[in-house]
């Protein structure tokens, strides 16, 4: 569910206004649940260290960033393991249009299991397999006017 109008911006409640007007099939919920869908995937592909599936849900930068960690991880032997991933709440935060394109950014709420382990012997070099972590970030999101397809631009880390 999301923020009670009354709990959100003005600044964000004009931008889903905006939405809704250029776009007559636009439903709020049905947003989250594709932008829930996406950062599913995008786990996915991090622990595989590969774009399959995802290529087209992600913006040139993005291509550019994930490619550059996989291969990173790929040269380090390692592998980032994310399980039991549970989405706790997604917030819209910001939305604009610029230059064509709609702009939202969302606060993503969730809990996993993070850990690293050496590809070769399966010994965990970072984190922990028994403990979740709750994080989140920042993911902002973006289309042509017009289109439905939604891709990622940017994943920040809150504070």
């Amino acid at each position: 569910m999301g923020a009670p109008e009354t709990m959100r911006s003005p600044e964000v409640e004009q931008g889903l206004r905006m939405l809704r007007q250029t776009d007559p099939g636009f439903s709020e919920e049905a947003l989250k649940e594709k932008f829930q869908d996406i950062f599913f995937r995008v786990q996915a592909a991090w622990m595989n260290r590969k774009l399959d599936g995802i290529f087209g849900m992600l913006a040139p930068e993005m291509v550019a960033y994930f490619g550059e960690e996989f291969k990173t991880m790929k040269s380090q032997g390692q592998i980032n393991r994310l399980e039991n991933i549970a989405i706790r709440k997604v917030e819209f935060t910001e939305i604009w249009q610029e230059e064509g394109r709609d702009y939202v950014t969302a606060l993503i709420t969730a809990n996993l299991l993070d850990y690293t382990e050496d590809e070769h012997t399966g010994q965990i070099v970072s984190g922990d397999r028994l403990n979740p972590v709750k994080f989140e970030e920042f993911w902002t999101f973006c289309r042509d006017f017009g289109s439905t397809d939604w891709q990622l631009t940017a994943i920040n880390q809150v504070g």
